[in-house]
C-alpha cells in the first residue's frame, strides 16, 4: 500500500501548482502580457510589484526557467523592503518549482530559507510557516524519508492551528490530516490513521471542501476493511460515492465502485464483486482513462479467477494488457504477469508460467521493484514447488523470505521512526507549552506587578491629593475657625465693655448709696444724740424714745452691713459673674444674683433681707439653680458655687 501515499502526495503537490497557476489567472483575469505591462507601471507599489511577479511566475509554471526568473524578482524586490512574508512566499513558490521538476532537496533548501526568514512568536507568519513545512513533508515524503515528512507534517499542524482560521489555512490542514492519516495506514496504525481522518473530514465539512470530504470517507472504508469491519467499511464507500455523485466527479465514483468490488472480493461475494466493477468499467471507459481501464481489468479478471471462471479471467487480462501496452508502468506489468501465471499454473504450464515470472522478475530487479518482486517470489515458490524442483523452490523461498523480512524490517524500522518522531514532537510540543504557560504566567506576574505599581502610584497619588485637599480644607477651616473666633472675642469684647461700664455705673451707684448711707447714719446719729440729751421722766415717753433709738441703731448696723456687702459685691462681681455668663447662660438675672451672695457665704435669709424676697422664694430659686447647674443630689450647692 506503500504506493498509495506517494500518489496521494504527487496528486496533491501537482494540485498546488494547477492552483497556483488557477489563482493567478482568477486574481488578475488579465495575461501574461497584460501583467508585464502593469509591471511597468510607476504607480505600483513595491509590494504590488511583487505580487505581480509571483503571479507571473505562477503562470509560466510549466516553464520552470521562466518561472524562476519572475520569482527571483521578487525575492530581490522582497529584501529590499525587508518584507519576511512576501520573502517566505517567494522561497516558498521557488521550492514549488524545484518540487514540480522532482528535485527534493533543492526543495527542501528553499523551505529552509522561507522558514529562517519567518519568526515562530509572529502570529502573522503562522501561516506561511505552516505552508513551507507542508511542502517540505511532501518532499521528504517523496525522497522516502517518512519519518522527516510525518515530523515536517506535524510541525507544519502546530502552526497552523495557530494562524487565523480561513479557507487557506483549513485547506492545508484537511491536506495534512489526511497524509498523516495515510502515513499512519503504512506502518499499519489504522486507529490513528482513523483519527487523523475524522480530523481531515471535520475540517473539510467546515469549509465545504467536498472533494476532501469524498476522499476521507475512502481512506476510512480502506481503514475499516484493514481491519475487517466490513459493515463500517461500507458504510464509509457509500458516503463517499454520494459525496462524489454530488459534485459530479465520475473519477472519484469509479474508484469508490473498484474500491467496493475489492471488499466483496474479500468477502469472496464474487458475482457482487464483478457487478460493481463492470460498473466501475462502464463508467471508466467514459473518463478514457487508460490507468483507470487497466486496473478494472486486472480486478476483474481477479474475480473471474477466484470463482473458478477461467476464460472470462482470461478475457479481461488480455483486456488489461492491450490496454497498457503503450503504458510504462512497471506494477501493472507485474501484475498481468502474475495473473496470467496463475492461470498457466491452472492449467498445469507450469514452464510457461515460470519462464514468464523469471522474465519479469528480472525486469522488476533492474527498477528496485522490491514489493513485486516479493509476490512473484512467492509465485516461483509455490510453481517450482508444484514440479518438485526442490533446488529451485528453496532457492527462491529463502529469497522470498529474506525479501519479506526486509521488507518487514523496513516496516518496523519506519514505523519505529514515525513514532519516535511522534513521541518526540509530543514531548517537544509539552515542554513548548509548559514554557509558553511558564512565560504566559511570568507575563501575567509581570502584569500583576505593573498593576499593583499602578495601583500603589495611583494610591499615593490619591493620597497626595487627599492631603492636599485635607490641608486646604483644614487651612480653610481654620481661617473660618479664626474668623469666627475673632467675631466671638468681638463679641466677647463688646459685651465686656458693656458689662464694664455696667459695672462702673453700678460702683458709681454703690459709691453714691454709700455716701447716701454714711449720710443717713449721721443724721440717725445726730437724732441719736438728741433723743439721747432729752430728759424722760414719764416711763411711757421713755420706752419709745428707747424704742426709737433701738431701731435707729439697727438701722445703722443694717447700713452698715449692706455697704459692706456692695463693696464685695463688686469685687466678686468682675471674675465671678463673666464665668456665670459663660458657664449657665440659662441663667435669669436674679438667679445669678443668688448665686453670687450664696458664693459669698450668705444665708438664705440674709439674701432674702438683701433682696426684698421671703426666704421660701430664696430656696426656690436654690433649687432652680440646682438643676440648670446639674448638680447631683447630696452636693453642696455652696461648696460647688465656690469651687467654680
Amino acid at each position: 500500500m506503500r504506493y498509495f501515499l506517494l500518489f496521494s502526495i504527487y496528486i496533491f503537490t501537482s494540485q498546488i501548482s494547477v492552483s497556483a497557476q488557477n489563482q493567478a489567472s482568477s486574481i488578475t483575469g488579465q495575461n501574461i502580457d497584460a501583467l508585464k505591462a502593469e509591471l511597468r507601471a510607476n504607480s505600483l507599489t513595491t509590494e504590488d510589484r511583487i505580487e505581480k511577479l509571483h503571479e507571473i511566475g505562477q503562470l509560466f509554471f510549466d516553464r520552470p526557467d521562466s518561472t524562476v526568473y519572475y520569482l527571483n524578482r521578487a525575492l530581490v524586490l522582497s529584501k529590499s523592503i525587508n518584507d519576511s512574508v512576501l520573502i517566505s512566499d517567494t522561497f516558498i513558490n521557488l521550492s514549488l518549482v524545484d518540487m514540480y521538476n522532482d528535485d527534493y532537496d533543492a526543495t527542501l533548501k528553499y523551505i529552509d530559507s522561507a522558514i529562517q526568514n519567518l519568526n515562530k512568536q509572529n502570529e502573522n507568519h503562522f501561516l506561511n510557516i505552516g505552508i513551507a513545512n507542508t511542502i517540505g513533508g511532501i518532499a521528504y515524503n517523496n525522497n522516502e524519508r517518512m519519518d522527516l515528512a510525518f515530523e515536517k507534517i506535524l510541525e507544519a499542524n502546530r502552526f497552523l492551528n495557530k494562524a487565523p482560521i480561513d479557507v487557506t489555512s483549513q485547506s492545508y490542514l484537511v491536506e495534512n490530516y489526511s497524509s498523516l492519516a495515510l502515513i499512519y495506514f503504512n506502518i499499519e496504525e489504522y486507529d490513528n490513521t482513523i483519527e487523523n481522518a475524522k480530523q481531515a473530514l471535520e475540517r473539510a465539512k467546515q469549509i465545504e471542501a467536498f472533494h476532501n470530504i469524498a476522499d476521507n470517507y475512502n481512506i476510512l472504508a480502506t481503514t475499516y476493511t484493514e481491519k475487517e469491519e466490513y459493515v463500517l467499511a461500507e458504510i464509509y464507500l457509500d458516503s463517499s460515492a454520494q459525496t462524489y455523485k454530488d459534485i459530479n466527479y465520475v473519477a472519484g465514483e469509479v474508484m469508490v465502485l473498484s474500491d467496493k468490488g475489492q471488499l466483496l472480493l474479500r468477502k469472496q461475494k464474487y458475482n457482487s464483486a464483478k457487478k460493481e466493477f463492470k460498473k466501475a468499467l462502464t463508467m471508466g471507459k467514459d473518463l478514457g482513462d487508460t490507468h483507470m481501464l487497466v486496473a478494472i481489468f486486472l480486478d476483474l479478471s481477479t474475480t473471474y479467477f477466484k470463482n473458478n471462471e477461467t476464460a472470462m479471467a482470461k478475457k479481461y487480462l488480455d483486456s488489461a494488457y492491450m490496454a497498457s501496452r503503450d503504458m510504462n508502468f512497471p506494477m501493472f506489468s507485474n501484475k498481468i504477469a502474475l495473473a496470467e501465471s496463475q492461470i498457466l499454473k491452472r492449467e498445469r504450464n507450469f514452464t510457461r508460467a515460470i519462464k514468464l515470472l523469471e522474465d519479469n522478475v528480472a525486469y522488476m530487479q533492474s527498477l528496485n521493484l522490491r514489493e513485486s518482486r516479493l509476490d512473484t517470489y512467492d509465485e516461483l515458490y509455490q510453481l517450482y514447488k508444484e514440479t518438485g524442483d526442490a533446488g529451485n523452490t528453496l532457492l527462491y523461498f529463502e529469497k522470498y523470505t529474506q525479501l519479506k523480512d526486509s521488507l518487514q524490517q523496513e516496516l518496523n524500522t519506519g514505523k519505529l521512526n514515525v513514532l519516535r518522531v511522534e513521541h518526540n514532537y509530543y514531548q517537544l510540543l509539552s515542554d513548548l507549552e509548559k514554557t509558553e504557560t511558564q512565560l504566559a504566567l511570568a507575563s501575567e506576574a509581570q502584569k500583576r506587578i505593573k498593576h499593583r505599581n499602578y495601583y500603589l502610584i495611583g494610591s499615593a497619588g490619591l493620597i497626595i491629593l487627599f492631603s492636599v485637599f485635607m490641608f486646604l480644607r483644614q487651612r480653610k477651616l481654620n481661617l473660618a475657625r479664626r474668623a469666627v473666633l475673632e467675631s466671638k472675642q468681638e463679641v466677647l469684647y463688646v459685651k465686656q465693655q458693656v458689662l464694664d461700664n455696667k459695672v462702673r455705673f453700678k460702683n458709681r451707684q454703690i459709691t453714691d448709696f454709700a455716701i447716701h448711707i454714711s449720710e443717713k447714719n449721721e443724721l440717725l446719729e445726730n437724732i441719736k444724740s438728741k433723743l439721747k440729751s432729752i430728759k424722760v421722766t414719764n416711763d411711757t415717753y421713755k420706752e419709745i424714745v428707747n424704742d426709737t433709738m433701738h431701731f435707729i441703731n439697727n438701722d445703722i448696723e443694717q447700713n452698715k452691713e449692706k455697704i459692706q456687702l456692695y463693696q464685695q459685691v463688686n469685687e466678686t462681681t468682675d471674675s465671678f459673674r463673666a464665668k456665670i455668663n459663660e458657664m449657665y447662660k440659662s441663667l435669669s438675672d436674679k438667679e445669678k444674683k443668688v448665686t453670687t451672695m450664696l458664693r459669698l457665704g450668705q444665708t438664705s435669709k440674709q439674701i432674702a433681707l438683701q433682696l426684698n424676697i421671703s426666704a421660701a422664694s430664696v430656696d426656690n430659686y436654690r433649687y432652680t439653680i440646682r438643676k440648670k447647674m446639674n448638680i447631683s443630689k447630696g452636693e453642696s450647692l455652696k461648696m460647688f458655687i465656690q469651687n467654680i
